[in-house]
């Protein structure tokens, strides 16, 4: 499962904007590319108002924490909830997330290289639960990556 600090990659992006948009279009590509590819994931966003504390769109989990702590604590927290270092990819560029997830032997994928492996081009046809090409050719855009 990869395991994603919402926020920091959203602001990777080149052209990334703030808001319920952006974040609703960084879910799309994400929802998109692990239909496509069999993958699941668990997006971590800090506390966000008028986001649901936790969702379920198919391969993906979204996580807003509450009110008191950050993304970085539950992503940190769900690591040492395992000893299995096979159970999570975890995908950040903040340094304490990468240094935790090290330490404790996990791959880490930074998120400039994760947002290139997520806005690949299908080379086949999509699911229909995933974004229609459209969909994705619109976020790709906005996000500067065409």
């Amino acid at each position: 499962m990869f395991l994603i600090d919402g926020y920091n990659l959203l602001h990777s992006f080149a052209r990334a904007r703030s808001g319920e948009e952006a974040r609703g279009g960084l879910i799309a590509l994400i929802h998109a590319w692990c239909e496509r590819g069999g993958y699941r994931a668990r997006i971590v966003f800090d506390p966000t108002g008028g986001m649901k504390r936790n969702d379920a769109r198919g391969a993906i989990e979204i996580r807003n924490v509450p009110q008191g702590r950050t993304a970085d604590e539950e992503i940190v927290e769900a690591l040492d909830g395992t000893d299995d270092r096979t159970q999570y990819t975890v995908v950040s560029n903040d340094a304490a997330i990468v240094k935790a997830a090290g330490k404790r032997g996990f791959t880490v994928v930074p998120c400039e290289e994760f947002a290139r492996m997520i806005s690949t081009r299908p080379e086949g046809p999509e699911k229909s639960e995933s974004a229609s090409p459209g969909e994705v050719d619109y976020w790709m855009k906005e996000f500067g990556l065409e």
